[in-house]
């Protein structure tokens, strides 16, 4: 089973929007999350795509 890293990004912006104030703590925690957000994207980002599935759709004749 693979990290859905979207799910995991949305929970911790939540918990960013979570943390208020202007206190110490507050500033460390939101860095934190910061840098947490980031490594979750960046982790994202670089994963293999698997290929796409191409469909076939039939062609229609041309009048013209």
């Amino acid at each position: 089973m693979q990290t859905d890293f979207a799910a995991v990004r949305q929970y911790l912006e939540g918990a960013w929007l979570h943390v208020h104030g202007d206190d110490d703590l507050a500033h460390q925690l939101r860095e934190a999350l910061d840098h947490l957000i980031e490594t979750v994207a960046a982790a994202e980002c670089s994963r293999p795509r698997r290929p796409a599935d191409i469909l076939h759709f039939p062609q229609q004749a041309r009048h013209p």
